[in-house]
């Protein structure tokens, strides 16, 4: 037993150090380096540890030419530059940090609930024959699609739902939105910013979505707490079609009408950022009324170049794209135990602190 692994640092080492450092047989190190079976998680564990404090690190990608393919789908919505695009582009980000780890990235993007369950379906029909991992994401819990969750997880499909805390089926790892902190960083940032008095007006999402309900929840709450005399008003309506955008657009112009001591407007969703800024600029208020916008994209950071916005709340969808393939590719080919939530952070981009975003290509999308 004399294979080596690539070294960080002097040279390199043979399995027989790390089995001397630990005491244990060099048989038990090489299955835990090379991810196979036959050695206890905590073990495995402290081995991979042992090896990186000891300054080394394994080539998974030289350890990889010697295992089969491996396959992951990605099942996730599209939205024409607004924030599943950015849940792609994090994806795709990652997918090109692991290229040469003999990994076939399948990429399945659905229109609606619908074609989300039918493409879950196929994914869990193939089995773990084909497929060692999924990522995808929560639309309404329908227990039809929570079924092909559940039938991937039997396969031991690797699975990762973004935007859900799913605890049924066990076996999932989920990236929960947090919009319950999302809506109380809405409110505390709203507070900070405006007059002791007056209206804020806040566009209403999705009215039958968990995550928007409870966003406009937390906002309501921190001012609530804060003892705020700001007065919350919700702008009907929600469409991420542009066809429809006309409706939102004259429900805004009779609020900013009906209420004329609104001091800030807050987009929800991304789908309401331009509508927003239109209406407020249409009525001539923007010397008067502060916006704050939803998820960072071409158009909010224009924006805020502009001086359109004072601030956007970034949900993190980019990070969510990137940490879900990162989390698949630690399970399956790192052969890693990954905790069953993983939370991305949530960021206040202000003109100020655009530019790191825009260094680190956070923001254009690619179609």
């Amino acid at each position: 037993m004399s294979e080596a692994y690539e070294v960080k640092g002097t040279g390199p080492i043979t399995i027989k150090d790390i089995s001397a450092r630990l005491n244990v047989s060099a048989t038990s190190v090489h299955r835990a380096l090379s991810g196979k079976e036959g050695v206890g998680e905590k073990l495995r564990r402290q081995i991979l540890e042992t090896a990186k404090e000891m300054g080394y690190e394994i080539n998974y990608a030289a350890s990889s030419i010697k295992r089969a393919t491996r396959h992951i789908a990605a099942v996730l919505p599209e939205d024409d530059g607004l924030y599943f695009d950015y849940i792609w582009k994090g994806f795709r980000t990652m997918a090109k940090e692991v290229k040469g780890l003999n990994i076939e990235i399948e990429e399945f993007p659905c229109q609606d609930e619908q074609n989300q369950y039918e493409l879950l379906k196929l994914i869990a029909d193939a089995g773990n024959e084909k497929y060692a991992g999924v990522v995808t994401f929560s639309y309404t819990r329908s227990p039809k699609v929570l079924f092909q969750l559940q039938r991937m997880v039997a396969q031991k499909i690797v699975t990762i739902v973004i935007d859900d805390e799913l605890k049924e089926p066990e076996g999932l790892y989920c990236i929960p939105p947090n919009e319950k902190v999302l809506g109380r960083v809405a409110g505390e940032l709203i507070n900070m910013i405006s007059p002791e008095t007056g209206t804020i007006l806040v566009s209403e999402g999705r009215p039958d979505s968990k995550i928007h309900i409870n966003k406009i929840g937390g906002l309501t709450d921190f001012l609530r707490e804060a003892g705020s005399r700001l007065s919350v008003q919700i702008v009907k309506g929600y469409s991420n079609r542009h066809e429809k955008d006309e409706a939102i657009d004259q429900a805004l112009k009779e609020a900013l009408h009906r209420y004329p001591d609104v001091v800030t407007c807050y987009a929800l969703t991304s789908h309401d950022n331009e509508l927003i800024v239109k209406a407020v600029k249409d009525m001539g208020l923007m010397n008067r009324i502060s916006i704050i916008g939803t998820d960072l994209s071409e158009t909010t950071a224009q924006f805020l170049r502009n001086g359109e916005m004072k601030a956007v709340i970034n949900q993190g969808a980019y990070m969510k794209g990137y940490t879900g393939l990162s989390l698949l590719v630690d399970s399956i080919v790192k052969h890693m135990e990954l905790p069953q939530r993983v939370d991305c952070p949530i960021d206040i981009v202000l003109k100020s602190n655009l530019s790191f975003y825009e260094s680190s290509n956070q923001i254009k999308t690619w179609r």
